[in-house]
This record gives structure tokens, C-alpha cells and sequence, in this order.
């Protein structure tokens, strides 16, 4: 039991870490590198993935709720 709470804590940390990476906002850089034969410098693309890190948070949230539940399914029926 304290092997699984581990990698929980674990998992859930890393995913922290990686959504708050991937949700910080930012603004768009200042064009400061000009490239010869090009509109106006360095591309700013917007990718936004807000959604898709909310969505594998909430796929944990659920996955983790799933397997305390079968546990305690089984740890009942013995």
C-alpha cells in the first residue's frame, strides 16, 4: 500500500509539474531576431493546451477513483 502511494504522489506531482509548465501564460515575444526574406521575425505559433491538460487530469482523477473503488470492492469480498 505505501509502494502505490508513492507512485501516486509521484504521478500526480509529475503531472502538476507538467501541466503548470504547459499552462503558463505567456505573452507573445517581441520580434527581436529578423530573418532576411521573411515578414517580420521570430514565429509565434499560440499553440494552446489548456484543454488537453485539463482533459489528462481529469482521465487521472477518474483512473485513480477507479482503481480505490475496485480495491475496496475486492478488500470487501474476502
Amino acid at each position: 500500500m505505501k509502494r502505490m502511494a508513492t507512485a501516486i504522489t509521484g504521478a500526480a506531482f509529475l503531472v502538476m509539474t507538467i501541466a503548470g509548465t504547459a499552462l503558463a501564460q505567456t505573452e507573445a515575444p517581441p520580434p527581436t531576431t529578423v530573418v532576411k526574406g521573411t515578414g517580420g521575425g521570430t514565429a509565434f505559433t499560440g499553440g494552446n493546451v489548456t484543454t488537453f491538460a485539463i482533459v489528462a487530469v481529469m482521465l487521472l482523477v477518474v483512473g485513480l477513483a477507479a482503481l480505490f473503488v475496485a480495491r475496496r470492492r475486492s478488500a470487501s469480498q474476502a
